[in-house]
């Protein structure tokens, strides 16, 4: 987008570029309009332009679902009602506990067939689970 051929300042990104700077989609920031959670600019030919206003709001968003926050639990948050954050951020944790119980299992299993496999004792692929 030629933004200053728009009339808009030089810091305005297309839906492409500030997605990708999001490192979301266009079609979540569509979503995250929608859901009247964000509210781009327009140009003059009606095409959707994220300022830094914008970009602050949408990395808002995009933090908090990263969190694990539903898009009805980050509209709360971002209007100044936080009694979903508590909860949320516990279940995501308990979620990121559990899988990190996993992984330090698959590590340990992983260690425990290196080491058999350096002692000449190398398992069958059956017999890994334990």
């Amino acid at each position: 987008m030629n933004s200053s051929a728009q009339g808009l300042d030089a810091q305005v990104l297309n839906p492409s570029e500030a997605a990708g700077k999001l490192g979301v989609s266009a079609k979540a920031l569509r979503l995250y309009e929608q859901r009247g959670l964000i509210a781009p600019r327009r140009t003059a030919a009606g095409w959707r332009a994220y300022g830094p206003d914008e970009m602050v709001r949408a990395a808002e968003i995009v933090a908090l679902r990263a969190l694990g926050l539903s898009l009805t639990q980050v509209a709360r948050v971002l209007d100044g009602d936080p009694q979903d954050l508590g909860p949320a951020l516990a279940a995501q944790q308990a979620a990121l506990e559990g899988r990190l119980r996993e992984l330090s299992a698959t590590v340990e299993k992983v260690q425990r067939l290196r080491t058999d496999l350096t002692r000449g004792e190398a398992r069958p692929p059956a017999n890994w689970r334990a």
